[in-house]
């Protein structure tokens, strides 16, 4: 992979295809490679770019890294996309974390984008019943705290974080390696979507395309995210995928390439 050096770190990314840009954008205890199933499909049709987010896979980290935010990986993303498609705007994909920091770089910075898919996003502010499972979820890391990094990351690997960790346990145990080798790294995001300040306003004033994409085995919560965001969204369109099992872009990756290849090529999709 190559390396992007930008805002004091170095972010591994690679492409594949010519055409409009498609960033990939990965969820926590990953790295790009849970995203390569889609980018060889999106490379048919367009130029797929997937990468490491800091602290994750062949990125950096800066010294200390204890605390991200959504901003800051947005930030990220935007610096990527600038340097990598300077002359069109990029089609962004992200699961998980990753959906949230593509939807903030929808929101802040739309000259950058052209569309968005956005699978599973965790927007559980959106939820009044989440706040209980959240609260649940607190307590649970602080009773884990006095055992170590590890048994924190073991805690949200296993499904131990109803809200924190819906449904992380259906990521093959192969795409979550990354999270039991960076403990640092997964709890540094552990805090960055629910302290993410969603711009409930920019939701609503978004103009750009986007697709909210779950699956049939989607837990409860995210649906009702999703369902929540797709309702704000005005330019957005509910997506269901098939596939065997797991989040939709690792059980349908030609269904969610197709999503982000019709966004690329007309921006209705």
């Amino acid at each position: 992979m190559r390396a992007l050096a930008t805002r004091g770190v170095e972010l591994a990314w690679e492409e594949q295809g010519e055409g409009a840009p498609v960033v990939l954008v990965h969820e926590t205890a990953t790295a790009s490679a849970a995203w390569l199933p889609v980018a060889e499909r999106v490379a048919e049709g367009a130029r797929s770019i997937r990468y490491d987010r800091r602290g994750w896979g062949s990125s950096t980290a800066p010294d200390g890294f204890r605390r991200t935010t959504i901003e800051e990986q947005s930030e990220d993303a935007a610096a990527l996309t600038e340097a990598l498609a300077p002359s069109r705007p990029a089609v962004v994909c992200g699961a998980g974390i990753g959906a949230v920091i593509a939807l903030d770089l929808l929101l802040r910075r739309p000259e950058l984008v052209a569309g968005a898919v956005l699978v599973e996003p965790p927007l559980l502010a959106l939820l009044p019943q989440a706040t209980e499972v959240l609260s649940r979820d607190l307590g649970s890391l602080k009773s884990e705290a006095g055992r170590g990094r590890d048994a924190l990351v073991d805690l949200y690997l296993s499904g131990g974080l109803g809200a924190l960790g819906a449904g992380l346990v259906r990521l093959p145990h192969g795409l979550t390696a990354p999270g039991r080798a960076r403990p640092a790294s997964v709890i540094a995001e552990l805090g960055a979507v629910p302290g993410w300040s969603m711009p409930l306003p920019r939701l609503a004033e978004a103009d750009r395309p986007s697709r909210v994409v779950v699956a049939p085995d989607t837990p409860q919560l995210l649906l009702a995210a999703a369902e929540a965001l797709d309702e704000r969204l005005p330019g957005s369109r509910a997506a269901r995928v098939e596939g065997p099992g797991g989040p939709p872009h690792i059980a349908d990756p030609a269904g969610v390439a197709a999503l982000a290849l019709r966004l690329a090529g007309d921006g209705a999709g």
